[in-house]
């Protein structure tokens, strides 16, 4: 699907209270940005405790890509979101790794399965305190 402003547009959806988005597009700044907002208005007008974005459709990320989607997750903390990465690929792990990328304090999950897991985990030690 294409928005109006002619990049493809990424689905977002509410499942167990969290917004999920799933990456399916090659990813460019335009749509990176173009995704943001979308999703941080989606997880501010739903509510949602945790934000899941699945990029297991993406085979390749470059370090701009990746610190892109790494500001939109801190973005979706700062909503009072809990930000979930899922399915990132070994290959594009590597690759970030090899080129220095910043990945601490991102909570990242195998798969949704996982991911929903992550979330039930981080609000149960999250309640503990």
């Amino acid at each position: 699907m294409i928005d109006q402003g002619g990049s493809p547009d990424i689905p977002i959806q509410l499942s167990q209270n969290c917004a999920i988005a799933s990456i399916q597009v090659d990813l460019t700044p335009e749509v990176i940005l173009n995704f943001r907002k979308q999703l941080l208005e989606f997880t501010h007008n739903s509510g949602a405790i945790a934000v899941i974005l699945d990029v297991s459709g993406v085979d390749i990320m470059d370090l701009d890509d990746f610190n892109l989607l790494r500001q939109t997750m801190s973005m979706v903390k700062i909503l009072g979101a809990i930000p979930v990465m899922s399915g990132l690929n070994p290959g594009v792990v590597a690759s970030i790794i090899d080129l220095g990328a910043d990945v601490d304090d991102i909570y990242a999950a195998l798969n949704l399965d996982e991911a929903f897991n992550l979330v039930k985990q981080i609000i149960s030690s999250k309640s503990n305190y």
